[in-house]
């Protein structure tokens, strides 16, 4: 699969072309929805809630990945083979790889945090902007801790035999103990953390059922959580055929043309086209950002830009002021804004917690009853809507 920088033999011109003419669209397809996708973000702040903060690392990962990456490889399957030299060739390899690492971590993190916000919906340690921030300083370390030992003599980044692209040497047995330090901390690590935040979740969800104590805002965390699975799953589906590859090449002895090498690496590469649709598709915050831009008119714009459910409840949780100078119910300040919350937890028809301003709580805490301001739609319940 790797390559010291020769021609390549036994490839057409037609699989240059081929590859040249994917490539682009991937190239462009990636640029425009993650440009969307930070245009939006910069453009509308009340997008930046602590999972959004995450998503937007995610899309300026993958969009560096179409500026800095994509129109390389399009050059080499013009030319029909590398023509940057050594020196690009081990700077190239090692962004796609710190990058595809940093994706994968960030969607781990993504997971992990779903299963909280459902299995401790009222915990004091719930994702916000800081930690969000220190989040996403952690996953870049971690991507350099996995992608960067090459770079200093442990393994290294060479040609790979289609000499379109570059990558780590998966064919040197003299470095193989690399390859299974970057597929343990790079692939195995990261599936493990998400296959187990997603079944504690559904196994949550289905006690919680059972019990009959599942409500909006659970309905709603869970819609997000459908949606970052499907992430999850587009960005595995498209690496792991150039993963399962990469594994038959180190320690399967297997000899594999460049012509067969190129498809896997093809869909790899397409893995950022992927998240923008699918949160764009599935995030009513995102879509009503969008149509308001478009000047579509969309009413249920305000209030889906509102339905950040974490942040209202880290508010609840900290006692936030906001919430503290609106008075319930006869007029008794005494109450904390936790009465807010449990009212809340218990009306069947709450809606998220950012709208906890907008309703008052009886003694008995047995029902919320809406103000004039009006109603939240059913349908719009959550960052997500399937």
């Amino acid at each position: 699969m790797n390559g010291e920088y020769a021609q390549p033999q036994h490839i057409s011109d037609a699989i240059y072309l081929g590859a040249a003419i994917v490539l682009s669209i991937i190239g462009i397809v990636g640029f425009i929805f993650n440009t969307c996708v930070i245009f939006i973000m910069i453009r509308d702040t009340r997008l930046w809630t602590p999972q959004n903060v995450i998503i937007f690392n995610l899309a300026t990962s993958d969009l560096a990945v179409s500026v800095l990456g994509n129109p390389v490889t399009l050059a080499a399957a013009i030319t029909k083979g590398w023509i940057f030299g050594q020196t690009i060739c081990v700077i190239y390899g090692f962004f796609m790889a710190l990058f595809g690492i940093a994706s994968i971590t960030t969607l781990t993190v993504l997971a992990y945090d779903r299963y909280l916000m459902i299995r401790y919906p009222f915990s004091s340690s719930r994702l916000t902007k800081e930690t969000a921030l220190y989040a996403i300083a952690g996953i870049w370390i971690y991507a350099f801790a996995v992608t960067g030992p090459p770079l200093f003599g442990w393994n290294r980044y060479v040609n790979e035999s289609a000499n379109i692209s570059c990558s780590i040497d998966w064919e040197s047995g003299e470095h193989s103990n690399y390859v299974i330090y970057i597929f343990v901390f790079g692939l195995f690590l990261p599936v493990t953390v998400i296959i187990y935040s997603y079944v504690s979740l559904v196994v949550t969800v289905r006690k919680r059922a059972a019990e009959k104590i599942i409500g909006q805002a659970t309905k709603a965390e869970c819609r997000v959580a459908i949606m970052v699975a499907v992430m999850i799953l587009a960005f595995l589906t498209a690496w792991m055929p150039y993963s399962v590859l990469a594994l038959m090449i180190a320690f399967g002895g297997v000899h594999i043309s460049p012509v067969v090498s190129i498809i896997p690496a093809l869909c790899a590469k397409s893995s950022i086209c992927w998240n923008p649709i699918i949160y764009i598709g599935l995030n009513t915050q995102f879509r009503s950002a969008w149509k308001r831009f478009l000047n579509i008119q969309d009413t249920l714009s305000e209030v889906s830009l509102d339905a950040d459910i974490t942040t209202g409840m880290t508010k609840l949780m900290t006692g936030h002021q906001e919430l503290q100078a609106h008075p319930m119910n006869n007029g008794d300040a005494s109450h904390p804004p936790g009465l807010i919350m449990c009212c809340l937890a218990h009306d069947e028809h709450r809606q998220s917690a950012t709208y906890a301003d907008r309703y008052e709580c009886n003694l008995e805490m047995k029902s919320c009853n809406p103000q004039t301001l009006g109603r939240r739609p059913e349908t719009d319940i959550g960052d997500v809507s399937l």
